[in-house]
């Protein structure tokens, strides 16, 4: 008899599941346990096992990441979590600019999860951790810096860092990292903090950072739960003549600019 799998807190990657998913990750649960599939067998043969709904996303990073090759500056997370985005973007450099050595991805998080909401953030939505402390990556800090020393091993420069993590609230450690890197430009801005405050204080600092023709992503805007997101980008952008654009085959992110 098939018993259910419970993830355990540790196992929670930020995406709401519904029947249908739950169904399908059950599914492939019990096929690597039916057939004593390999982890390392999983990774090297991963679109047999990867599901449309992240190969899409992934896919969506790709489209977005290409545009900006052939442009300076490097790539700015705000809101790293697990690193999904962060490890996505800094293999897209490792294949498409292996010769480029001065691209370099920064990852902006406290670690801890969400700050206190404020009213730009709307109400608690607790089912999908909306709420002070929620999406925190605690449990995944030292997974992820063991992860980023795997990809350092791999990469065609080795003793050349591609990625930095930088600790701390983004509200206070965006401005500071400005300050002490004047040089900094940036060819993609990547928004996945959801919140309002940190949403804001990113777009203030690193905004004017961005060259022209580089893309500025913003991960949940226009979903309705993360008002506070959308709300800083339209406040920022308000006299502007900028107009968010989307991709119509996926749902995050939910927009996306090219910088003028």
């Amino acid at each position: 008899m098939t018993q259910t799998r419970t993830p355990p807190a540790a196992d929670f990657d930020g995406r709401k599941r519904y029947g249908v998913d739950q169904q399908v990750e059950q599914k492939l649960t019990d096929l690597f346990a039916q057939h004593e599939i390999d982890p390392l067998e999983a990774i090297n043969h991963f679109p047999l096992f990867a599901r449309r709904v992240h190969l899409k996303k992934f896919l969506a990073h790709w489209e977005l990441f290409r545009q900006t090759i052939e442009l300076p500056g490097d790539i700015v997370e705000l809101g790293v979590f697990r690193g999904l985005s962060l490890l996505t973007f800094a293999n897209f450099l490792e294949v498409a600019s292996i010769g480029d050595r001065t691209k370099r991805v920064f990852g902006f998080d406290n670690f801890t999860g969400f700050g206190d909401l404020t009213p730009e953030d709307g109400p608690d939505y607790d089912q999908s951790h909306k709420r002070e402390g929620g999406f925190s990556p605690a449990a995944y800090q030292q997974q992820l810096r063991e992860i980023i020393g795997i990809f350092d091993l791999d990469r065609f420069v080795p003793w050349k860092d591609r990625i930095d993590l930088v600790v701390g609230d983004i509200e206070q450690t965006v401005p500071q990292f400005v300050r002490d890197h004047p040089g900094l430009r940036i060819s993609l801005l990547h928004f996945d903090c959801d919140m309002y405050r940190p949403t804001r204080a990113g777009l203030e600092c690193l905004f004017p950072l961005v060259v022209r023709g580089g893309l500025v992503i913003f991960d949940e805007y226009g979903i309705l739960e993360w008002s506070g997101e959308s709300k800083a980008v339209d406040e920022y952008l308000a006299d502007t003549d900028y107009v968010l654009k989307k991709f119509p085959w996926q749902g995050a992110p939910g927009a996306y600019l090219v910088k003028q």
